[in-house]
């Protein structure tokens, strides 16, 4: 193991696979970022920056790295800010990557639109800018989603029904900095798309069904996988995201596509996309699902070393379901029988006795989480909630 590959942002997943394909992880990580124990373990060594998404601050970063280790092969991100600094980097190096063009077009859900335009399929009628900019009249006939064009996390979505709740919305965010996008709500069921590119040409990992709060602000609380969906509307979605990645020029790595299904016109409708795997876990439900590690054919991807054939074979289903505590003080907190690691591979609740739980209003807000996996996803479905039936807390509202 003599080549190295430098990871901007401190990904578990992302070291863990970089050594399994046999290179020193390198990461370059903020300044404020908690590494943790297992990519300490994982790590050749961490450098630190202000910003990882400072593109000059980090290249001056990597070229010290390179003359210090000279066999780094590859400068990537697992994480969604350090996306746009590897691809500039790696261009720069002249390292196998996806184009910076590219990167920022799936970062900004503006670009995005404009480009698939150029597909009937893919077309969706949006509006996008700066609030002072923003139509002052409702510009649908039915409601619509509002959210920053490069925002990730379900952080600072909206649910725009009419009129008088459009000019509600303009004069409360009247001063925020941010570009926003306004498009069509469509109405049905969400999923997304996770896959790897090799050189332009693309494979399908797998798809997720995704379950939300719903209206106004669409927080996830849980994924499935494999997805419950009828053979025919598999493959129209897997047509619709191949077409989507063709026309961003996608060409490596690892890849994560939000559909809807719009029951109304009976169709598959890309909702975004992004050149890095899905949060949440979905890797990870994944490759406990199927055995496709998308990282690791991620880098592979890079190293033009893809397995020849990559195709899902369900062998298991997985899911994760996330906690959404109400606001209060977390008094006592218990389970009360023995945890099942065959069936219950992870669990956590992100706040300690004593701690004010914050009202979940985004992916960051919520409590904890639980990942199942057995035969099927009913299976799963009934050891999760025996799981919550036996988890016992006590919040007081303060």
């Amino acid at each position: 193991m003599n080549k190295s590959i430098i990871i901007l942002g401190a990904s578990r997943y992302g070291a863990e696979a970089a050594f399994q394909c046999g290179l020193k992880p390198i990461i370059v990580a903020d300044r404020y970022s908690s590494i943790d124990k297992e990519i300490a373990q994982l790590a050749e060594v961490v450098f630190y920056v202000r910003d990882i998404a400072e593109k000059t601050e980090v290249f001056c970063t990597v070229e010290k790295i390179m003359s210090l280790y000279q066999t780094v092969e590859l400068v990537v991100s697992f994480t969604e800010l350090g996306l746009e600094t590897a691809a500039y980097i790696s261009e720069r190096l002249r390292l196998p990557t996806n184009s910076l063009e590219t990167v920022v077009n799936t970062r900004n859900k503006g670009l995005m639109r404009q480009i698939l335009r150029k597909d009937p399929e893919l077309r969706l009628d949006v509006v996008s800018g700066k609030v002072s900019v923003l139509p002052k009249q409702f510009p649908y006939s039915r409601p619509a989603i509002i959210k920053p064009v490069d925002g990730f996390g379900s952080k600072e979505v909206d649910y725009i029904s009419n009129q008088q709740e459009w000019e509600k919305w303009l004069k409360r965010n009247q001063d925020h900095p941010h570009e926003w996008i306004l498009e069509p709500y469509i109405k049905g069921p969400e999923y997304s798309v996770e896959t790897v590119s090799w050189r332009g040409t693309h494979f399908i990992l797998g798809i997720t069904e995704k379950q939300t709060t719903g209206k106004p602000h669409f927080i996830e609380t849980g994924h499935i996988v494999p997805a419950r969906l009828e053979q025919q509307k598999v493959e129209r979605i897997e047509q619709v995201v191949m077409k989507a990645l063709h026309l961003l020029n996608v060409q490596y790595g690892p890849g994560h596509i939000e559909i809807k299904w719009d029951v109304e016109e009976d169709r598959p409708v890309v909702i975004e996309m992004h050149t890095r795997p899905g949060g949440d876990f979905i890797p990870y439900l994944h490759q406990l699902a199927s055995g496709f590690n998308q990282y690791e054919l991620g880098i592979l991807s890079y190293m033009n070393q893809m397995p020849p054939d990559v195709k899902p074979i369900y062998k298991k289903a997985s899911l994760v379901k996330f906690f959404m505590f109400p606001e209060g003080m977390l008094r006592q907190i218990s389970l009360d029988t023995e945890v099942n690691r065959e069936y219950i591979r992870d669990w956590a609740i992100y706040y300690q006795v004593g701690d004010h739980i914050k009202k979940t209003v985004d992916s960051y807000t919520r409590s904890g989480h639980v990942i199942v996996c057995s035969s099927t996803v009913e299976e799963c479905q009934r050891l999760c909630d025996n799981f919550v039936d036996q988890l016992k807390y006590q919040i007081v509202h303060e």
